[in-house]
């Protein structure tokens, strides 16, 4: 099966605040996340950020785990799109689904960790990768989503090496 979530580009940046990330993401839905989306179902897609400081003798400590979620939904009133952000701005309306997949894989200085969870003379191997949160479908849906390949949503981790 062709991947539907693709992991164009992805970096973290020092804002002098926190680790930001920016990433381009693209997303395209199988036909059975776009029927539960168009009934409907709120589709959440989240990004997991890791990153493990490389060592030479010992194993690599994670220093970053964490991800940040999006959230998808029809609003069959106002025939819009409507996208949640996981920074706590307000949401957005589309008038396309391609509009709305597009806001959620445009990722902005996304703040995933305190700004010293990274030291500057250290090397880093970080990962990024987004799937669709199966866990966060109406408990029926989440047994149809457990056999059905229709849900599974998922890139690969999109992964580079960083000195800061």
């Amino acid at each position: 099966m062709a991947a539907n979530v693709d992991v164009r580009t992805a970096n973290l940046r020092d804002t002098g605040e926190a680790w930001a990330l920016t990433a381009r993401i693209d997303y395209q839905l199988t036909r059975e996340a776009m029927q539960a989306l168009e009934n409907g179902v709120q589709l959440t897609f989240r990004v997991e950020i890791t990153a493990s400081r490389q060592r030479r003798f010992w194993l690599d400590p994670e220093v970053i785990e964490t991800s940040r979620s999006w959230q998808l939904a029809w609003d069959a009133l106002t025939e819009r799109y409507r996208v949640g952000y996981p920074d706590g701005r307000e949401q957005t309306s589309h008038a396309t689904l391609f509009g709305a997949l597009n806001a959620i894989g445009r990722v902005q200085e996304l703040p995933v960790a305190e700004r010293d969870s990274i030291a500057a003379d250290q090397r880093y191997d970080v990962a990024v990768r987004a799937v669709l949160d199966e866990g966060t479908l109406p408990g029926p849906l989440q047994i149809i989503a457990f056999w059905d390949d229709g849900f599974s949503l998922e890139s690969d981790w999109y992964e580079w090496t960083l000195s800061p």
